[in-house]
């Protein structure tokens, strides 16, 4: 069933309405990114801690589930990516905002590790193959010429989950326990998602009479007056086309690294630290600034890369990534800690951008879901790889450091291949395109 029923006031064949049902877009998305959250790997990691020790679970035990979850999620999602291009989002997401929000609240009632490995793998399925693709597959649909800024807004949903995840966890784990923490979880999933997505999701503009950025068919723009009309569409590749275009290996590649050095730093983010003797308020407090200082940045990234070459930006953030672990191997002192999490929740901030962005201008906005699709199981396989890698070698070693530094070097690499990348052309495609970045 597609999402083209149509809102009040407006259908396909009714008068549209005025205002841009786009920002509507943007505000549902932003709530579902903000639900999905609850299954990240900062969130997740503050259960380790007291969940292995409850049960005598090692912490490659208590990653693995995750590990498989999220590589089943990104070859799910060479299914799912197609599904929500031709239907939309609204059904696929309201059956997994009801189904997260369960998953939660089992995991709280759950005493023994058939259990919780079924739950999480369940759970990494999920996000890795829904929520992960809502920001870069639905918003790119509704905006070209503002599509940076769209996705930097919408995508801050995730980020205010990550900041205020952690503090909700900490605050109810030391009241009530951590099966009370899962629950509370589970039930702010269905609270904040569910009926925004069951209500409001749409599949794209044309199927309520609207068009990209809430321009009319003569290209006057609904927008800020005294800005210059970009043309109503833009070129756009098929999923066969992207696949024989060097950029799309260069961007894939420098993603995977990327993927697999930051959620092995943010799944063992909260033990390390405590591990490190900083203390748990400290830790938290590190955790919360991370995503709040990616506010900003990634509000800021969506403009300027309606300006300057995305993949130069992104490089520019890899780099930022790498310095702050740097850091990261340091600290030892809440004042490390805060300075770690400024940094990089700042480069966090320009990458889910950017990471966004640089798929839909480089490959247009109808086939963005099949290409994303293409692109999650090498993605979530590097998500799933980078946890369970840093828990393997904390088992083996006791420690992280080793594992961090090698990061470092690999992200030097994601920058090179990130800077390589090229805006590719569509020979055959019509001259006209709503913008191009000059490289």
């Amino acid at each position: 069933m597609r999402d083209d029923s149509s809102t009040k006031g407006g259908g396909p064949n009714n008068k549209p309405p005025r205002r841009f049902y786009g920002w509507t877009i943007i505000a549902v998305v932003s709530l579902v990114s903000f639900a999905g959250g609850v299954e990240t790997n900062p969130i997740l990691g503050v259960f380790q801690e007291p969940i292995t020790h409850e049960f005598g679970w090692t912490r490659a035990m208590f990653t693995l589930p995750m590990a498989l979850g999220t590589f089943a999620g990104g070859l799910a999602a060479i299914f799912m990516g197609p599904i929500m291009d031709r239907y939309g989002g609204r059904w696929v997401m309201t059956v997994a905002v009801i189904i997260m929000g369960a998953i939660f609240i089992a995991m709280g009632m759950m005493h023994s590790l058939w259990q919780y490995f079924i739950l999480q793998f369940l759970g990494r399925t999920l996000v890795a193959s829904t929520f992960f693709l809502i920001v870069g597959v639905i918003i790119p649909k509704w905006f070209i010429a503002k599509r940076g800024r769209a996705i930097g807004i919408a995508s801050l949903g995730q980020r205010l989950g990550h900041a205020a995840y952690p503090v909700i966890i900490g605050w109810v784990l030391i009241i009530s326990g951590w099966r009370a923490a899962s629950i509370a979880l589970g039930i702010s999933v269905w609270v904040v998602a569910l009926l925004p997505s069951a209500l409001l999701l749409r599949r794209r503009p044309e199927d309520i009479g609207q068009h990209p950025d809430g321009r009319t068919p003569d290209l006057r723009s609904t927008g800020a007056p005294g800005s210059a009309p970009p043309p109503a569409e833009e070129v756009s590749f098929s999923r066969k086309q992207a696949l024989r275009t060097p950029a799309f290996y260069f961007l894939l590649g420098a993603l995977a690294t990327q993927s697999f050095v930051a959620t092995g730093i943010n799944f063992h983010w909260y033990s390390y630290f405590t591990g490190n003797g900083v203390s748990t308020s400290a830790t938290v407090a590190s955790l919360a600034i991370a995503p709040l200082m990616g506010m900003p940045a990634t509000i800021l990234t969506g403009f300027v890369v309606e300006k300057v070459a995305p993949q130069f930006v992104l490089a520019s953030a890899y780099l930022l990534t790498a310095s702050s672990i740097v850091v990261l191997l340091f600290v030892h002192s809440t004042p490390m800690a805060i300075l770690f999490g400024v940094m990089y929740g700042t480069a966090a901030g320009i990458q889910i951008t950017n990471n966004q962005v640089i798929w839909a201008d480089f490959f247009g906005r109808h086939s963005i879901g099949a290409i994303r699709g293409l692109i999650s199981p090498v993605q979530m396989f590097t998500n799933a790889l980078g946890p369970f890698a840093a828990a393997l070698w904390f088992d083996q070693t006791g420690g992280y450091r080793g594992i961090f530094s090698i990061g470092i070097a690999l992200l030097i690499g994601a920058a090179a291949l990130s800077a390589s990348a090229r805006k590719p052309v569509l020979k055959a495609a019509p001259s006209t395109t709503t913008k191009s970045h000059q490289d």
